[in-house]
């Protein structure tokens, strides 16, 4: 793609591009919690109303969902001007789709399935630009269409965050080597998966599962790192997940209160009639 070198950048160019992302980054490093929900529905106004709502940072499932890059673009469109970050998982591990999802100007990468130490390498590579990884340049929407193309090359190898999600029990036993990999900011587990391969699917609560993401958190707190659960969870278990090292929470999803606020409508208004 060509690359607009001669075209000034003009005073209405729009804000200093990653500087949400950034302070995303900041609030984690320093201890703090951050709220978050999972966006499934591929419409802008779904996002808008998300952004706007004052959220730290949305997860867009691009791997179960329907989303496209063409949708994908409009819902980071959509964030424009809220404080809200946009991190995407994508479909799986792979380094053109994490390209082309950064380029439309996402701000963070969550890859599923992350198992090893080589894969959660070969994930920080796909996100940075040489010297530090592999990411093939071309950040045509990111960058506001070049405009800002030296503020973003400038700042994306810091700003981008970068989370593998542990979805496989094995990981569990490459913990040290796995949470030392350089440029991780945060871990995210699946529940659901990781219960799965150890041939549990969904028992959360049994001892296995239990202890496997146990010994994931406890790792990760003491490392630093921040954790992502990968689901939402009740507002009565969050401080109790908090002091377990979970400060990326998940507060609710598009898809909870689509389902739950139409069925507690239609509810509410049966139980209006009279009997």
């Amino acid at each position: 793609m060509a690359e607009l070198t001669d075209l000034p950048a003009p005073p209405t160019a729009g804000p200093a591009p990653l500087e949400r992302a950034l302070a995303f980054k900041r609030k984690l490093k320093a201890g703090g919690v951050a709220m978050g929900a999972w966006l499934t529905v591929p419409d802008p106004s779904v996002a808008e109303i998300f952004g706007q709502a004052g959220f730290d940072y949305l997860l867009i499932d691009g791997e179960h969902a329907p989303w496209d890059l063409r949708s994908l673009q409009t819902a980071l469109m959509a964030l424009n001007g809220t404080p809200t970050v946009p991190i995407v998982r994508v479909p799986w591990n792979d380094q053109v789709r994490i390209k082309q999802v950064l380029d439309l100007g996402a701000e963070g990468i969550l890859a599923p399935m992350v198992r090893t130490v080589a894969e959660c390498e070969a994930l920080v590579q796909a996100c940075r630009y040489p010297p530090h990884g592999q990411r093939g340049f071309g950040p045509w929407r990111a960058s506001q269409y070049f405009r800002r193309i030296e503020d973003y090359m400038a700042k994306i190898d810091e700003a981008v965050f970068i989370m593998p999600q542990i979805e496989d029990v094995s990981t569990v036993e490459l913990l040290d080597d796995f949470l030392a990999v350089p440029g991780i900011d945060a871990i995210c587990v699946g529940p659901n998966d990781l219960s799965g391969t150890a041939k549990l699917l969904r028992q959360h609560d049994h001892p296995v599962v239990k202890s496997a993401l146990d010994r994931v958190f406890a790792a990760s707190k003491a490392k630093g790192l921040p954790v992502c659960l990968g689901i939402t969870t009740p507002v009565v278990r969050q401080a109790a997940l908090v002091e377990a090292g979970i400060r990326l929470l998940l507060v609710t999803s598009d898809l909870d209160l689509l389902v739950k606020g139409t069925a507690g409508a239609l509810a509410d208004a049966k139980a209006a009639l009279p009997a």
